[in-house]
């Protein structure tokens, strides 16, 4: 499932997200890494680069920054992929400190991007551009516990004997957005959500939430009992991982008593 996740997130095609791949690989990589956790990567911003001696922001970073920075995140996304790609273009051809989409926090030890000796025709740029803006969010999914709908939730929930856990988002919701791209994908989170819980992931904005419960804002969790119509607890609000795992720990208990 994961896999398939990846390849339809990288490009639209599997030939056109290679392309990409390949360039960045040939253009990028010898000063970029690919995905490392952002929480690893704030240890290393605090300890000024002395952890992971990195040469320049990671893939990932890259591919949240413009997608965050870059255009609407509340337009459709082909306008912004668009506007991505100008970004791109232009920041390729002329680097620019100031204009930099990951935070300076993060970035104050590295020093200009170095120009690129031979430089990228139209339809290179195009495919790059293509591969950074979805490598993040392919990321997100292959390092987090997966998410299914409703029906199959109740299935499982009920075959393995596990907690629905539904997560109300929107996608331009910046407090979903950092539990995703922070939360989400720490170890222990999934560990702990693919031991007891079926997690099923809804757009409030598009999608109703079942058993009549009503969206609380964003982010927000709501935990249904094994036998699908139990409602046990409806939580709204950002947590960090610690307070998010005693959240999941206290749903457990609940539902032992």
């Amino acid at each position: 499932m994961k896999k398939i996740f990846w390849l339809i997130l990288l490009g639209g095609s599997m030939l056109f997200g290679m392309e990409g791949k390949e360039i960045f690989d040939v253009k990028c990589a010898s000063c970029h890494s690919y995905y490392i956790p952002l929480s690893e990567l704030k240890k290393n911003a605090q300890s000024n680069n002395t952890l992971l001696k990195l040469k320049a922001p990671t893939l990932n970073q890259l591919s949240f920054g413009v997608r965050l920075n870059i255009g609407d995140i509340k337009a459709d996304e082909e306008s912004q992929r668009l506007e991505a790609e100008e970004f791109i273009e232009k920041y390729i051809a002329a680097p620019d400190r100031k204009k930099n989409v990951v935070p300076p926090e993060m970035t104050k030890f590295f020093t200009t991007m170095p120009d690129i000796k031979e430089p990228l025709d139209e339809d290179e740029i195009e495919a790059l551009s293509n591969f950074i803006f979805d490598y993040g969010e392919a990321m997100m999914i292959e390092h987090s516990a997966p998410f299914v709908s409703f029906e199959k939730a109740k299935e499982l929930a009920k075959q393995e004997d596990k907690i629905i856990m539904i997560r109300g988002i929107l996608p331009y919701c910046k407090w979903c957005i950092k539990m995703d791209r922070e939360v989400m994908v720490e170890k222990e989170v999934v560990e702990a959500l693919l031991k007891d819980f079926v997690v099923v992931k809804t757009d409030v904005a598009l999608e109703k939430l079942p058993l009549g419960m009503k969206s609380l804002g964003t982010p927000s969790f709501y935990f249904i009992d094994k036998d699908g119509t139990t409602v046990i607890a409806q939580i709204q609000g950002y947590r960090d991982k610690q307070e998010f795992l005693e959240l999941l720990s206290t749903i457990r208990q609940k539902v032992k008593q």
